[in-house]
């Protein structure tokens, strides 16, 4: 599941794309459990199961994460995305 190295490796990755970023937080949100800020340990994180869903929809397996450089495109396709929608 989410590690906090891969967390940070993404999370650098994103510090040089500015463009991407409030598409980022956005979504953040967008998956992140309900009311999340109710559980521990208070962060956005989406549900263990939702994770598990998309993770073997992507690859195949629950147990590894993709590609930093692939989250950081499917993120400048959602800011395409949602620029076009405006």
């Amino acid at each position: 599941m989410l590690t906090w190295t891969w967390l940070f490796k993404l999370s650098i990755a994103l510090m040089f794309k500015p463009s991407l970023w409030a598409s980022s937080v956005r979504q953040i949100f967008i998956l992140a459990k309900n009311r999340w800020f109710l559980h521990s340990p208070f962060l956005p994180f989406p549900t263990k199961d939702f994770l598990e869903f998309r993770l073997v929809t992507y690859h195949g397996e629950a147990e590894k994460l993709p590609d930093v450089k692939v989250v950081v495109a499917w993120l400048a396709w959602v800011a395409d995305l949602e620029k076009s929608k405006i």
